[in-house]
Formats: C-alpha cells, structure tokens, sequence
C-alpha cells in the first residue's frame, strides 16, 4: 500500500544561531549546538505522544507545564514541524498491504509486525535524519541483546509514532498514527521491520 510517512522534528528557528563570524570558536559553536538540542529534543519526543495526554495540540513538558503547540510560552516560542517521505507497507509476510487490511488491523487494536519501506530518494532532509537517529538508538540497545537479553532490549527500544496518509477505496485522504513503533530488524536502509502497538485514526496530519 502506497502512503506517506511523517516524522515529527523540531523546526530550529532559522536565525537562532545568526552571529558575528568570530564570535565563536569551533568548540563554542559545538557547545551552543548540543546545549540547544539538549534544550529541544523532548518536545519531539513529546510530540509524538501528545495524543495520550488527551489532546492532539497539548504535550506537558519535562518541566511540568502544560503547553499548546504553536503558542508562544513564557520561555520560547516551540514548534513542532512534521517531514515527510513516501513509501509503502507490507504485512509481515512480505505481502504488500491493502487498505482493507490496514482498517482490519486498525480494528482489532492488537500488536502487529509490519514493514516499512521508506523511499529514502522522495524524503525531505529532516525525515532522514530524525530516521537515522531512530536506527541508530536501535543499534545502541541491541548492541547489550546478548549480554541482558531480548526481554530487555525489547523494553528499551525507542519508539516512534509514525503517521501515514494514505487514499481509501474512495480516492479521499485518510490519517492514521502507527503507535509506538519499534524497530525489529534493518531489511536495509530504507526497509524495517518495526513492531506496531496499534493504529490510531485522526483527523489530519
């Protein structure tokens, strides 16, 4: 089944680091880099769970408050933006999904294996690079699979809700959120088998 993936990001203010050219040096500039991702990187986090909060606009933050996308707060203006890639789903079996198969998965709200295939060529920069981030977390905890065992690693693999578009038997745009994705293998670069802990229908991206 063809669809459109999306990944969530945080849109970096283009002018946030605009400064004299001396004004940093390389390490400083390293620094002021990590420190502002460090600052940032649970609003995406936040934005992909922000529906078991009870509202598709609200996340409450690492530092207790509620906040509201796209608002400004007393600190900063946050935004999280969504990148895109085209792609298709296949269930497990190597088979390629139908719509009618999706909604009878989307119905019967159970885990399920699914995989992904990412058409890396058609992705906008952002969606590979936070994909990349998410492989790359995988990595990191498989790497203690033997040594703690798969319980374990399965309990710490980063998760990901993973919206997708895609058309309906009547040619109109549906939108759903694969929840809690988990990666179970690396087909190759752009193909994954991921764990899928239901779908969620919504009203758009």
């Amino acid at each position: 089944m063809e669809v459109i993936f999306y990944l969530p990001y945080y849109d970096y203010n283009d002018g946030a680091f605009d400064v004299d050219n001396n004004y940093y040096n390389e390490e400083e500039y390293a620094k002021a880099m990590s420190d502002e991702y460090n600052k940032n990187k649970d609003i995406v986090y936040n934005s992909m769970m922000d529906f078991k909060n009870g509202s598709r606009g609200l996340f409450e933050g690492t530092d207790g408050k509620v906040y509201k996308f796209g608002q400004k707060t007393s600190q900063n203006e946050e935004k999280v933006a969504y990148s895109s890639c085209n792609g298709k789903l296949y269930d497990i079996g190597g088979k390629e999904d139908t719509v009618d198969g999706f909604i009878e998965k989307f119905a019967r709200q159970k885990q399920f294996l699914e995989i992904v295939e990412f058409d890396l060529d058609s992705s906008e920069e952002e969606f590979e690079t936070e994909l990349t981030l998410w492989k790359r977390e995988h990595e990191k905890i498989n790497k203690y699979g033997e040594k703690l065992g798969e319980d374990w690693v399965l309990a710490k693999e980063p998760k990901r809700n993973l919206k997708v578009q895609f058309k309906n038997n009547a040619n109109e745009d549906v939108y759903a959120i694969l929840v809690d994705c988990r990666i179970m293998d690396v087909v190759n670069d752009g193909s994954f088998v991921v764990f899928v802990e239901k779908i969620t229908l919504t009203d758009n991206i």
